[in-house]
């Protein structure tokens, strides 16, 4: 717990200032689940902050399964994890323009917030989602307004498909884009993917200095 935010928080092990991952889970999912793949990608280079949402009514508590209520209130949270971690850890954290990184219904909330805000969140990491959201609209508005990168990851083939025929509209427009796919892994973030992922990864934050 964040100071009474319903987020979770991983450290960076980095010295200095350092920028912030934020991380959004499927739904019937825990964030605690899609935190635990994302050390594999940040290297300890930023903070890790997982958006928890609310609990899922249509299960037993004991499950422990959560979901998202509306857009307004995931960035309500977002906004005051984000203030919340700057206060427990002041000098530490860089809360300009936070990656995020979203798994199907998150990576759905994610890449909707890049394309209305794309100057305050340019980069992204989507696992098996958002793909409807890329319209050429979005792709445009994103590529005009400060959007600098996204990141597909695919465990599905149909998924795989559709992020490499939008990394062809957004490189058309200057964005860089990349898609990575391990077959047969299914509806899922986990291992082999962030392996798999984390070349492309590098890549598309090595053009945030912050990362260095």
């Amino acid at each position: 717990m964040l100071n009474g935010c319903l987020s979770t928080v991983a450290p960076a092990a980095a010295a200095g200032q350092r920028p912030v991952v934020v991380a959004l889970h499927g739904n019937f999912d825990r964030p605690e689940w899609n935190c635990e793949t994302l050390p594999a990608l940040i290297k300890g280079r930023a903070w890790i902050l997982c958006i928890r949402g609310k609990p899922r009514s249509d299960t037993p508590k004991s499950w422990n399964r959560w979901t998202y209520s509306s857009r307004r209130r995931v960035l309500q949270e977002v906004d005051a994890a984000l203030a919340a971690l700057q206060v427990r850890y002041p000098g530490r954290v860089d809360p300009a323009a936070p990656l995020l990184a979203g798994f199907s219904l998150g990576a759905i909330y994610s890449a909707r917030f890049a394309v209305a805000r794309p100057a305050r969140f340019p980069r992204l990491y989507l696992v098996e989602g958002a793909h409807k959201v890329w319209t050429y609209k979005a792709m445009r508005r994103f590529a005009r307004k400060g959007g600098k990168a996204v990141l597909f990851g695919c465990g599905r083939r149909g998924c795989g498909a559709q992020s490499r025929r939008i990394c062809r509209g957004l490189k058309k427009l200057k964005v860089w884009c990349a898609e990575v796919t391990v077959k047969g892994l299914g509806h899922s973030y986990t291992d082999p993917l962030p392996t798999r992922a984390l070349p492309s990864f590098s890549e598309m934050m090595g053009g945030d200095p912050r990362w260095r």
